[in-house]
């Protein structure tokens, strides 16, 4: 898998889509991470069906070499999957093996008794949008992936008069799941509709997930901001590296009906990722309806790499 996904995301015809140097070692790390758990993954996988949803995939070999990769999981406890990592290497591109790794992906999902897929594809990247388009996916909305060079400093602004801001436990989903049932715009939800479980934890998995984040290289923190009305106003989470190489990444969402949190939140959560992680990059994304926080963003310097399709399709 690393020597697949670090030579596989190199496009020569735009390179602001390759994996950055920057971000190869955080690649590494957590997939050595996640190698290195499998022996406690592998027992929990008798025990609890969860973890026989994670990291499950397909190789395809030419040559007698691996030459391209696809992985897929089940989002918590939903019919609902998501695939990633779909990677041809460079020099294999054109044959048709991306879609061979797909209608394996899809028929392996269907006798899982899957309801939808989704997967995500850059903006622009053409042969791959087609090609999913062509077995019955469909887009439904867009993301943004932005960048705060590390040489940007950043300070935290004063919280807004009324509001207040809280750490948050990872075992807490219930604050996201509220804030999201209340923002998420219907075209959204048509395909990913904000129920329970699409939230909802078992008590095992955020332990897991901070056990995979610290063998990994990070740490991840994340909060709320709370509105004058009681009500959550803004959320958001970080990753920071705890090691050298990689970078630090972040995503944050405000109530439209509360721009004024949007200069605060990203001026916030980037501060605290550069006194805790400083000299590396801040790779920050914006769903397509959050136009007021992209608009911040690129007035503190923030540049756009690329846009994203989000697809899915029903079985």
């Amino acid at each position: 898998m690393t020597s697949l996904v670090l030579e596989g995301f190199q496009y020569p015809e735009n390179q602001a889509w390759s994996v950055q140097e920057d971000e190869i070692q955080g690649m590494v790390d957590r997939i050595n991470g996640a190698k290195r758990l499998w022996p406690i993954i592998q027992i929990m996988r008798v025990f609890i069906p969860v973890f026989r949803d994670i990291l499950c995939g397909f190789i395809d070999e030419e040559d007698g070499k691996p030459v391209g990769l696809i992985n897929y999981m089940r989002q918590r406890n939903t019919p609902e999957w998501y695939i990633a990592n779909v990677t041809v290497l460079p020099a294999y591109r054109r044959r048709g093996i991306a879609r061979k790794l797909v209608k394996a992906t899809l028929d392996e999902l269907h006798n899982r008794k899957a309801e939808i897929a989704f997967l995500d594809v850059v903006v622009g990247n053409d042969p791959a949008f087609n090609l999913y388009k062509e077995i019955g996916f469909e887009e439904f909305t867009q993301s943004s992936e932005y960048h705060f060079s590390k040489d940007i400093q950043i300070r935290a602004e004063p919280l807004p008069a009324g509001y207040k801001l809280k750490s948050l436990s990872p075992y807490d989903w219930r604050t996201g799941f509220a804030f999201a049932q209340r923002v998420t715009p219907d075209y959204v939800t048509r395909y990913e509709p904000v129920i329970e479980a699409r939230f909802r934890n078992s008590r095992i998995m955020p332990f897991l997930g901070k056990l995979l984040e610290s063998v990994g290289g990070a740490h991840s923190e994340h909060f709320a901001i709370y509105g004058p009305n009681g009500e959550v106003a803004g959320i958001g989470h970080f990753t920071y590296r705890t090691r050298k190489g990689g970078t630090n990444i972040t995503h944050v969402s405000i109530d439209p009906d509360h721009p004024e949190l949007a200069g605060f939140i990203l001026h916030y959560v980037c501060s605290e990722i550069q006194k805790a992680s400083p000299g590396h990059r801040i790779e920050v994304s914006f769903e397509d309806w959050e136009a007021l926080l992209c608009q911040c963003a690129k007035e503190m310097g923030c540049e756009k790499r690329f846009g994203i399709h989000r697809m899915a399709l029903r079985f």
